[in-house]
Formats: structure tokens, C-alpha cells, sequence
């Protein structure tokens, strides 16, 4: 657990410079210089890119996860899997784009009701999912050779940095829309070639048609995988995206802005999981090959006990300064109406963070077919969900849609863990836990506003957050709750020194 924690550090600041820079921009400079409509416009092709690049990647990011090991052989260039894996995302785009010609103006009348400025821009969706899929490849690949921080860096930072520029270009007058778009497709190619000269500097950069002499049982046993991973991470995208899509064709796209800012209010509990997750999945699958479930259940035990306490603190942060952060916002009158919506949906990801990291266990496990049916099961129960609710309870209706599958996947993969595997990561401990969460969130609706002005919302923001992460770090170190986390404290401690 020490090199996860070790690396998760050093991940961590890339995703904490992100978070600042994100909250800056989605809260602060998007919400400035974008009208609702152009806000919602940019994330709907963003996030449908992404669910297309689910198409385009083919598993390869997947596969890369689960069986570079196999793969592994640092004096023959690693059997040549890199190259392999991005003739995938080339395959896979020229494969997606034949029937997405014959759909397209099908795709296009989905939005033409409600949404109709959406329209001429969705053809940049194309492009942008090709580009995350050979990203996604290089990422998995770094991850794969334990360099995370760097591929972190580049996605969660310097890309919302060249974002929150262009914005600013558009907003001062610089540029018109189109362009702006233009420029975010472009910003996906710039961090692809950085992350391949930062693959180069270390040496890990192998390009080579090795694969063609590995065991041909390995290769199909490779694409099987990929093939049932494509249907699982579609509906994993499906899950977080499609909301968005629903939202657009039944209410308009202001309910898409509203809903795109509430819902990374809530995410940022998530910062930490995925942090910890992005060097725990080669550790977990590597030891899931090699039998080693003593291992197995060690990583998995305490990575559930810091994401409990992590994204715990998140969640309380949260959950007590929302009313200022809406009201902080530029256009408040539209974006304060996503108070519930962030509540809810937050507390839905933080208890599936709690549960631990089951899904990761049964996709790099021989149980991964049971992910994929699930996740397909989770995928079709969002979109029923959506298109039922969203018109009795409008947004809300989405964020219950949302929580509803979240906490339910969560519990079966909880249950499937602990009949196939006999983990469970919960103890008595975690029960004191949500005990002692809760108090926090008392203390936190306790202390007093001290006004509506930005500068008295600002200040009680910080007041109370102080306070309860006081609270929160002196109990955690008093008592030891967490091994790793007292670890990592008495570490920085020793260093600062």
C-alpha cells in the first residue's frame, strides 16, 4: 500500500491543481464569459466524445490494464503492446464512423426541439473522440509502467488550462464560438504529444510489431476482453453522461448548464478516489493474475477506509458551504437552482466510494463478464430512469436517476465481492465513521453566515471549512483511524521539517 499511497500523492496535486483550476473555470469563468446555452453546448459535445471514444478505443486502455503483465518484457520493448493497442482506436474510428454516417441526421433531430444550437456543432464530436481514445491509450500505458502523476498532470491541469484561456480569448472577443470549439479539439492532441515526449524521455516509449511473435491464445483472449469491456464502458459513460443528452431533448439546454455545474460540484468528492484508483488498478490486476488475493484484500480493505474518510470530508465540505458556492456564482439566479441536485448525487458517490473498489476487483478478475452485465443492466436502468422522472420532477428527477443507480451497483458489486471472493471491506469502524461525518455536517450548519456580500460568503466558506477540517484531522491523527493517511501525515511532517 505504500507505493499506491506514495504515487496517489503525487497524483493527487495534479488532480488538486485541476480541481482548483476547474472549479475556477466551470464555477467562475465559463459561467462568466459563456451564455447557459454556449455552456451547455461545449459540455454536450465534450461528454459525447467521450461516450464515442467508448466506441473508437475498443477496449484497448481496457486491455492494456488487465493484461500487461502478460505482455511485460522490458529487453523486447514490452512485446510491442503499445503499438498494438493504438491500431485500435484507429480501427475502431474508421469502424464507428460508417453507420454514424447513415444516423446522422437521425442524432441531429433529437435535439432540433429543445436544443436546437447544438446542431451545428456536433459533428466536432468526431474528431474529439478519436483524440481521447489514443489519449486513453497512453494513459493506461503510463499507468501501466506506474507513471501516473505525469499523464495526470497533463489532463487534469494543463488541459483546463489551455480550456480556461480560450475561454477567456472568447469572451474577450478574440475568437467566435466556432473557434473556441475548434481550439478544445486541438488542446486533446496537444497533451497526446506531450505525453509521448514525456514517453520517450523515459525510455518507454516502444514502438515496435513484437506482438506479432507473442502467443496467439494471449492476442484473442486480449480482444475477447476488449470486446466485452466496450459494452461495459460504453454503458459506463452512458451513465454519466446521458443525463445530460435527456435533459437537453426534454427541458433545453439552461437545464443542461444547470445540471453540468451541480453535478462537478458533487464530483469533486470523487477527486480522491480517482487519484487512488489510477495507480491501485495494474497493483490489483497483477496480483489478481498471480492468485495473490492476500494482497488483493490488503489494497482493498484500506483503499475502502481512505476513500470513506477522503471523499467523507469532501462530502461534509460540501454539503455545508453549497448554499454559498451557488451563491457565489456569476448568473446565480439560474445555477442556485442546482442546490439539491448536488446533495444528492454526492452523497450517492461517496457511499459507492465507501464500498471500496469492487468494480475494479471484478473487471480484472475472471468475473469481468458479470461487470459487463451489470454495467449494461445500470446503462439501460439510467435512460428508463431519466426519461420517467425528468418529467415528474425535472432536474431533480435526473439527479434521483443518478444517485438511484450509483447506490444500487455499488451494493450488488459489494455483495458479488464478498460471495466470490469473502472480502468485505466494512467493520464497525466504518459505522463510527458515518457517526462522526454527520457531526461534522452539524457543527457545519451550527456556525453562523456571516453575510451574502462575495467577500462574506468567501470568509465563511474558509471559516467553516477550517474548523471542520481541524476537527476532522485531529480525531483522524488522535486515534489512528487510517494507518496510511497518519502515515502520509507524519511523512510530510518529517520532510517539512
Amino acid at each position: 500500500m505504500g507505493l499506491i499511497i506514495r504515487q496517489s500523492v503525487k497524483s493527487s496535486v495534479g488532480y488538486f491543481i485541476g480541481v482548483i483550476l476547474g472549479a475556477i473555470n466551470t464555477l467562475f469563468i465559463a459561467t462568466h464569459f459563456l451564455s447557459a446555452d454556449e455552456l451547455a453546448v461545449s459540455r454536450l459535445l465534450l461528454e459525447n466524445s467521450l461516450i464515442f471514444a467508448t466506441f473508437v478505443h475498443l477496449g484497448s486502455p481496457y486491455i492494456i490494464d488487465k493484461f500487461f503483465a502478460r505482455f511485460k518484457n522490458e529487453n523486447n520493448g514490452n512485446n510491442g503492446m503499445l503499438l498494438l493497442m493504438l491500431l485500435f482506436p484507429l480501427i475502431g474510428f474508421l469502424v464507428f464512423l460508417v453507420p454514424l454516417i447513415f444516423i446522422n441526421d437521425e442524432f441531429k433531430l433529437l435535439f432540433l426541439a429543445k436544443s436546437p444550437t447544438v446542431i451545428p456543432y456536433l459533428w466536432l464530436s468526431l474528431p474529439m473522440s478519436l483524440f481521447w481514445a489514443v489519449l486513453m491509450v497512453f494513459e493506461a500505458y503510463s499507468r501501466a509502467n506506474k507513471r501516473v502523476a505525469m499523464p495526470t498532470f497533463l489532463r487534469e491541469t494543463v488541459f483546463r488550462a489551455l480550456n480556461i484561456i480560450s475561454i477567456i480569448i472568447y469572451g474577450l472577443g478574440y475568437i467566435n464560438f466556432s473557434t473556441f470549439l475548434l481550439f478544445n479539439v486541438f488542446f486533446i492532441l496537444i497533451i497526446i504529444i506531450s505525453l509521448i515526449i514525456y514517453l520517450i524521455k523515459l525510455g518507454k516509449f516502444q514502438i515496435n510489431f513484437n506482438f506479432l511473435n507473442i502467443e496467439k491464445r494471449i492476442i484473442k483472449d486480449a480482444v475477447k476482453f476488449g470486446g466485452l469491456v466496450i459494452i461495459g464502458s460504453l454503458g459506463v459513460n452512458l451513465i454519466m453522461f446521458i443525463d445530460r443528452n435527456i435533459i437537453a431533448q426534454k427541458i433545453g439546454t439552461q437545464a443542461v448548464a444547470i445540471f453540468v455545474i451541480s453535478s462537478y460540484i458533487a464530483n469533486t468528492i470523487e477527486i480522491p478516489a480517482k487519484a487512488l484508483k489510477s495507480i491501485s488498478v495494474p497493483i490489483l490486476s497483477e496480483n489478481l493474475f498471480h492468485l495473490n488475493f492476500k494482497k488483493v484484500n490488503e489494497i482493498y480493505k484500506k483503499s475502502a477506509l481512505n476513500l470513506m474518510l477522503i471523499g467523507g470530508i469532501m462530502l461534509v465540505l460540501v454539503s455545508v458551504n453549497i448554499e454559498a458556492i451557488l451563491n457565489l456564482l456569476p448568473k446565480k439566479e439560474i445555477y442556485s437552482q442546482g442546490k439539491w441536485i448536488v446533495i444528492i448525487i454526492s452523497l450517492a458517490k461517496w457511499i459507492e466510494m465507501s464500498l471500496g473498489l469492487n468494480n475494479e476487483v471484478i473487471s480484472y478478475s475472471k468475473y469481468y463478464k458479470f461487470n459487463t452485465i451489470l454495467v449494461i443492466f445500470m446503462a439501460i436502468s439510467v435512460v428508463l430512469l431519466n426519461y420517467f422522472l425528468i418529467p415528474i420532477l425535472g432536474l431533480l428527477g435526473s439527479a434521483f436517476a443518478t444517485a438511484l443507480v450509483t447506490l444500487f451497483s455499488g451494493i450488488f458489486r459489494l455483495f458479488f465481492v464478498q460471495s466470490k471472493f469473502g472480502m468485505n471491506p466494512l467493520t464497525i469502524k466504518e459505522f463510527f465513521i458515518v457517526i462522526f461525518l454527520c457531526f461534522l455536517i452539524l457543527i457545519g450548519y451550527i456556525i453562523p453566515d456571516f453575510g451574502q456580500s462575495a467577500i462574506a460568503l468567501i470568509g465563511g466558506i474558509v471559516f467553516k471549512s477550517l474548523i471542520i477540517i481541524s476537527i476532522f484531522s485531529f480525531v483522524l491523527l488522535k486515534y489512528n483511524i487510517s494507518q496510511d493517511l497518519t502515515y502520509m501525515y507524519l511523512n510530510f511532517k518529517k520532510k517539512f521539517k
